[in-house]
């Protein structure tokens, strides 16, 4: 088969030589692979990029029928299409609405567009064939349609938005957390989400990410389209073109509310009496140790108060632990109801309860210590059979000052004296007397 191209030039032939060689060139180093076939179906002509997408040597499929790259499932129907393509030859795609596929020498198959050439010699119709392998491409649109897939039903909020902070994209994590739709907020400034006071947050970040930073775990909140604000968590990472160049930032925004919410509930139950929802002596001795080391530091004056509740295993002993767990409940309300905001409550035993009162001298605490005991008398609990049980109080205090020794012997000595007054009163540890019915 010759290859030429009209010239209108004479001479030596030479120009018409060099075309003939660009012509031929272009068609044997083309990108896509490219073959020639006759009306039949013949193979005529391939070049190298035919050889190196089928495995075949030219010489192999010269003179052989198109169908040796086609499909066994397709080689039945293939002729065909070819005799429809002959009796309306036009330039176009092949397979149309359908997916194609290449077969290799050593049977292996691969996706492939096809775009046919017809063209009229001496001999007759010729149709020039350009293969292209789009394996690659189908792994891509393959790995996005995942990628979009998972995006679309991530529970988290996956936006992107542009160095100016306006939003481009919008899944549907983040439709269920913030409210809006993405034809409502595309196209609209990142700050539409942010609460009042959080202003200047947006371009912090956007400058970190103009830097080529990534945020993580930036924990904040944001306002949901209903006003509602919601506490999440941001990683935000910077979105590069081609050149590597910062031209957006993704952001991931998860909802952390109920984890804050658990969270909180746990450091609860760690510093907290789950009965009265007093401090507990943990905590306790922790406010006590940050108290001494103030008052040592700047001379801030402040008062210890230990009180024990004196009869009050006779009340459990008589009517159970469920009447004097009301009882201490409404202690520790009465307690918390009559100091100050700034005092610290504990119960820092099974009936012992704590003061710290900072601010307050010894004289301010003894006053204080008297209002407690006629307090605690005072708090009363109706037994099953409707008596009344009431308990009284015995209370050590120490202040706490520039000389105090250590936090261990501020409560050391406040429990010392409050066994002192204890075992005046008439009392000893664990002493059943006095926990009697409360008069009508």
């Amino acid at each position: 088969m010759e290859w030429g191209v009209a010239t209108d030039r004479g001479g030596d032939g030479s120009e018409h030589l060099h075309a003939r060689d660009e012509v031929h060139g272009g068609f044997e180093w083309a990108p896509d692979g490219m073959v020639i076939v006759d009306e039949s179906g013949a193979i005529l002509l391939v070049n190298a990029q035919t050889e190196k997408l089928f495995g075949y040597r030219r010489d192999e499929l010269v003179g052989r029928k198109v169908e040796t790259l086609v499909p066994h499932r397709a080689r039945s129907s293939h002729p065909d299409y070819r005799a429809a393509f002959a009796t309306d030859p036009q330039p176009r795609p092949m397979g149309i609405g359908r997916e194609l596929h290449g077969r290799r020498k050593d049977g292996s198959e691969f996706p492939v567009e096809i775009s046919l050439g017809p063209f009229r010699t001496d001999e007759g119709l010729r149709v020039s064939c350009a293969i292209r392998d789009i394996s690659d491409r189908r792994r891509a649109d393959h790995d996005a349609a995942m990628y979009r897939a998972v995006v679309e039903s991530s529970h988290d909020a996956i936006i992107s938005k542009d160095l100016d902070g306006v939003i481009l994209t919008w899944n549907g994590g983040a439709e269920r957390l913030f409210g809006y739709a993405a034809d409502e907020i595309i196209g609209k400034p990142m700050t539409i989400l942010l609460p009042p006071g959080l202003d200047d947050e947006t371009p912090e970040l956007l400058h970190r990410i103009r830097a080529g930073d990534q945020v993580d775990n930036f924990e904040t909140i944001r306002e949901c389209k209903d006003g509602t604000q919601v506490e999440v968590a941001l990683t935000l990472s910077p979105i590069r073109d081609r050149d590597g160049a910062v031209v957006g930032a993704s952001t991931i925004a998860r909802d952390i509310s109920v984890r804050l919410r658990y969270q909180e509930q746990l450091r609860r139950l760690a510093d907290h009496d789950s009965l009265t929802g007093l401090r507990n002596r943990r905590c306790f001795e922790r406010d006590i140790a940050d108290q001494v080391s103030r008052a040592r530091r700047y001379g801030e004056l402040a008062t210890l108060l230990l009180l024990d509740l004196d009869g009050f295993k006779a009340i459990n002993d008589r009517h159970g632990h469920r009447m004097g767990d009301r009882l201490l409940k409404t202690i520790g309300n009465a307690l918390r109801a009559r100091l100050r905001d700034t005092d610290v409550v504990a119960r820092v035993g099974g009936d012992e309860f704590a003061v710290l009162m900072p601010y307050a001298g010894a004289e301010q605490a003894a006053i204080i210590a008297g209002d407690i005991r006629d307090l605690v008398h005072r708090c009363r609990v109706e037994t099953d059979d409707q008596q009344l049980m009431q308990v009284s109080a015995s209370i050590g205090f120490v202040q706490i000052d520039r000389d105090t020794a250590s936090d261990e012997s501020v409560m050391i000595d406040a429990d010392r004296l409050m066994y002192e007054e204890k075992r005046a009163q008439g009392f000893g540890r664990d002493d059943p007397a006095g926990s009697l019915p409360a008069p009508a």
